[in-house]
C-alpha cells in the first residue's frame, strides 16, 4: 500500500518521483507506492547522471525545490561531495523572471504602474533567487532603493508542492527504514517553517528596521 494519488497533486508526484528514480532511489519510488505516477515515465538514463543535472533538474521544477536544492547543498549525510558542489550553484545563481512579469505584479498589488511610480525602474534584476528578484529603483524624491518583488504565483505553487512533499515524507518516514533514519517528516517541517517564514517579506522588513535602528549611530 502506498500514497494515495490524489489527482491535485499527481503532476508533482510525478516528478518527485522521476528526480528519485533517476538519481538512483527507485527503492523510495517503490516503498511510497509512487511507481504509478511513473506511467509515463521518460527515458531512463542509461549511465548515472551528472552530478550538474540536479540544479538544473531542481530549478526546472521551480522554486520549492531550488530552496530545497539549497537545504540538501548543506546535508553532507544525504549527497555524496559531488552533488553538494553541484547544488551549491542555486544559492546564488538562479534564472530570473520577465520584467513584464514584474509590471504586472506590481501593478495587482499596489494598484500603481511601475512608470508611475519610481522616477527610475532597472528592468534587469540586480540578482535573482528562488522565491523573488531585486530591482534597483529611484523614488520620485530622489531616494535610491532596492524593489524586491516575489515570483509570480509563487504562494500557489509553493502550498501544492509542500503538500505533495508533506506526503510523502510522511509516508516514507512510517515505511522506510532508510526515512526514518534521516527523520524526514522533522527535516520537512523544518524546510516547511523556513520557507514559509521566507515568504513574508514583512520578517525581512522587520529584520532590516531593526539592523537600520542599531546603525542610526554611524554615518
Amino acid at each position: 500500500m502506498g500514497i494515495a494519488l490524489t489527482p491535485q497533486n499527481l503532476r508533482r508526484y510525478r516528478d518527485i518521483a522521476w528526480l528519485l528514480f533517476k538519481y538512483g532511489r527507485a527503492d523510495l519510488v517503490q516503498t511510497a507506492g509512487l511507481s504509478d505516477a511513473l506511467t509515463d515515465m521518460r527515458p531512463v538514463p542509461e549511465s548515472a547522471p551528472d552530478p550538474d543535472e540536479l540544479p538544473s533538474d531542481l530549478e526546472r521544477l521551480g522554486p520549492t525545490f531550488i530552496k530545497l536544492g539549497q537545504l540538501l547543498s548543506t546535508r553532507p549525510d544525504l549527497l555524496p561531495t559531488d552533488y553538494l558542489k553541484a547544488l551549491q550553484r542555486l544559492q546564488d545563481r538562479i534564472q530570473p523572471f520577465p520584467y513584464f512579469e514584474v509590471e504586472e505584479l506590481f501593478q495587482q498589488e499596489l494598484g500603481v504602474r511601475i512608470s508611475k511610480a519610481f522616477q527610475e525602474f532597472d528592468e534587469q534584476p540586480v540578482a535573482a533567487a528562488s522565491l523573488a528578484q531585486v530591482h534597483r529603483a529611484v523614488m520620485r524624491d530622489g531616494r535610491v532603493v532596492a524593489v524586491k518583488v516575489q515570483r509570480p504565483d509563487i504562494r500557489k505553487r509553493v502550498a501544492e508542492d509542500l503538500d505533495a512533499l508533506e506526503d510523502i515524507a510522511g509516508f516514507l518516514d512510517d515505511h522506510s527504514e532508510v526515512a526514518r533514519r534521516f527523520q524526514f517528516r522533522a527535516m520537512f517541517e523544518e524546510f516547511r517553517r523556513s520557507l514559509i517564514r521566507e515568504l513574508d517579506f514583512r520578517n525581512e522588513a522587520r529584520n532590516m528596521k531593526a539592523i537600520g535602528a542599531n546603525l542610526a549611530g554611524f554615518d
